[in-house]
């Protein structure tokens, strides 16, 4: 085994916006943006795939949201289950009426 330091040294240049934003998104995951970097070098260099995922945060009014549903749905506020006739139906405000298949 080598007992030197193999590491390297990168250096490139991108738009200090992308720099800023990239380590905001890496401080919202707790993870330094040199080890996502690595990470990234190391599976595009392993796999020659790339890609790319990242989960938005949720906004105070999609919080209100979502819990305005929970309560809703709590609730028994809810309609449904629909098969697709009745959703369209329902969805177009009209009464639904089933045919029999005789």
């Amino acid at each position: 085994m080598n007992s030197t330091n193999d590491s390297t040294i990168l250096s490139l240049k991108t738009k200090k916006q992308v720099k800023e934003l990239a380590q905001m998104r890496a401080k919202q995951l707790g993870i330094p943006l040199g080890t996502l970097v690595n990470a990234f070098l190391r599976d595009l260099g392993q796999t020659g795939e790339v890609h790319f995922t990242i989960a938005e945060p949720i906004t105070p009014k999609m919080a209100k949201i979502i819990n305005e549903m929970r309560e809703e749905i709590a609730g028994g506020d809810t309609y449904g289950p629909f098969n697709v006739n009745e959703a369209e139906a329902f969805l177009d405000n009209i009464p639904y009426e089933p045919h029999n298949k005789n």
